[in-house]
């Protein structure tokens, strides 16, 4: 069954805009799936009208996807996107190279943390743990590595390091809670196994898996095997770093291109998404035949989103818990949101460039949500962090 998020996905990144409401409805009512939708989009006089735009708006061919053989026809490593957002990496890996969270700073230890900044880290750890024992829940905390420190090999550039890492400087804490599991993504990825998206921050389906293993212990619970099996759908995309070069850099994307066995009961992800918003969203699944009869929530942020189109960490978590909650606020904590829904199990979970600035020790999470929708504008990350 075709879904809203994929035909959302598809008006994006085929025809470069997002559908109007009348768009969706239309669509799901009369195309059955995602290779039917993306047909209709590929056929489309509009997606032709674009080509044409982009081809006259050319001054150069380049090969838009990489291959070795293609290589010499290529953007060439080093090449940046006009916005200074991207670049080009070797073997047609792209990476974030600027932006809000100083990410090239944060990695190569650059970024000054505060004075207090760790002392401020050990409180927030140390109140996630004393909320969940009082609230009888298993707690798991999990940062997620940024995809230039699974493959800074193929970065263009050299990397003149001067200290470490925010995580790093975390990590060096003695029993520190939080899960970071780059050693296992590392691994994939000499195996042969991409981890990361070529064109996209994000994790492929195979990274995600490996994101979902290392919470399975500390939550308590187990990867259903029929993971393992699971077919894949392939199809090209541009992704959110190649999206941002012109012709747009492509690559292949595998994903289930389903929920699972997991349904979606309660949403609000259109109404925040409709004013640009992420801080704020909450999405419920259900799975009545997931192995784990006990419900989850998850504090996170897009690692953490599970869509049909994107097999994020809560969407694993759907297919081995009963319920699962997902709210976007990274590194976030709302002990009575936990409480109201019954949670048996929580994850807080950041990407880590979010690692730099200090969480509050809680938000108010359905607030969050509904000062979206009264201001029509996205909230700031200010409103979870310090």
């Amino acid at each position: 069954m075709l879904t809203r998020d994929e035909v959302i996905s598809v008006y994006r990144q085929v025809l470069g805009r997002t559908p109007g409401e009348d768009e969706i409805g239309h669509q799901m009512e009369t195309i059955d799936n995602l290779d039917g939708m993306l047909r209709v989009a590929l056929d489309s006089e509009e997606y032709a009208v674009r080509n044409r735009h982009l081809a006259a708006t050319r001054t150069s061919a380049v090969v838009n996807t990489f291959h070795p053989d293609l290589a010499a026809w290529s953007l060439a490593p080093g090449t940046r996107s006009a916005d200074e957002i991207a670049i080009v990496g070797e073997q047609g890996w792209l990476f974030l190279c600027g932006g809000s969270n100083a990410n090239l700073g944060q990695y190569v230890g650059e970024v000054a943390m505060e004075p207090t900044w760790l002392a401020e880290w050990q409180q927030v750890i140390a109140h996630r743990r004393e909320q969940a024992r009082k609230l009888g829940v298993a707690l798991a905390m999990l940062v997620v590595p940024d995809k230039l420190a699974v493959y800074e090999e193929h970065y263009p550039e050299e990397l003149r390091r001067v200290g470490p890492r925010p995580i790093e400087r975390l990590l060096a804490v003695p029993e520190l809670p939080f899960l970071y599991p780059l050693q296992e993504l590392r691994a994939a990825a000499a195996a042969g196994t991409e981890a990361y998206l070529r064109t996209d921050t994000h994790l492929t389906y195979h990274g995600n898996a490996l994101l979902f293993a290392s919470l399975c212990e500390p939550l308590g619970t187990v990867a259903p095997p029929e993971l393992a099996t699971l077919p894949l759908h392939s199809y090209v995309a541009s992704g959110d770093l190649g999206v941002k070069f012109h012709p747009q850099i492509v690559s292949v994307i595998k994903e289930a291109g389903s929920l699972g066995g997991a349904t979606i009961v309660e949403d609000n992800r259109a109404e925040i998404e409709a004013v640009n918003g992420h801080i704020g969203t909450r999405r419920v699944f259900a799975n009545e035949s997931a192995p784990d009869p006990r419900t989850a929530v998850v504090f996170g942020d897009s690692f953490g989103f599970g869509a049909g189109h994107y097999q994020g960490v809560s969407w694993f978590m759907a297919q081995a818990f009963r319920e699962v909650h997902f709210v976007w606020v990274p590194f976030g904590w709302d002990s009575e949101y936990v409480r109201r829904v019954g949670a048996e199990a929580v994850l807080v979970q950041g990407a880590e460039r979010f690692v730099a600035r200090v969480p509050h020790l809680e938000v108010d999470t359905a607030g969050l949500a509904a000062e979206t929708l009264r201001r029509k504008s996205p909230l700031g990350v200010e409103q979870v962090f310090d």
